[in-house]
């Protein structure tokens, strides 16, 4: 009889290792972008208001970030701008893509005029789905 030797091992089951190390790498690489993109909508410092309602935006595409602080200084994501210049930077990223979300975030001791100023510019560039950015009330 062809009957299998006692001493004969089971073939034990196998991990694809490859295919874990593939995921857990572009996890590693997607939280450390992520963190990046954070970090640099938060090296402007501008003195928020706080809101009492309203949500957070999430991570549903990339967003253009305004900021202005006291002194009048407007920013694009973390690169100060001269606001003469600001409108044909957004044209530049409209023509990338119209359908990007601006976030304007203003210094709670800045200028209420430049407020509405840099917000007409965002609207003649092109761009309609503009936010205002607040820190939100805890």
């Amino acid at each position: 009889m062809g009957f299998a030797a006692e001493s004969r091992e089971r073939a034990r089951p196998v991990l694809p290792l490859a295919g874990l190390v593939d995921v857990l790498f572009l996890l590693l690489i997607f939280v450390m972008s992520t963190y990046s993109m954070r970090e640099q909508e938060l090296m402007v410092d501008v003195g928020l208001p706080a809101m009492d309602s309203g949500e957070t935006g999430g991570a549903e595409g990339l967003k253009i970030i305004i900021s202005f602080d006291a002194d009048g200084q407007v920013f694009l994501g973390q690169r100060p701008i001269e606001f003469a210049d600001l409108r044909s930077e957004l044209q530049r990223l409209v023509d990338i893509d119209p359908d990007q979300t601006v976030i304007i975030r203003g210094d709670k001791a800045g200028n209420y005029g430049l407020f509405m100023e840099v917000l007409d510019t965002a609207r003649a560039a092109g761009l309609e789905d503009i936010q205002l950015g607040g820190v939100g009330a805890e």
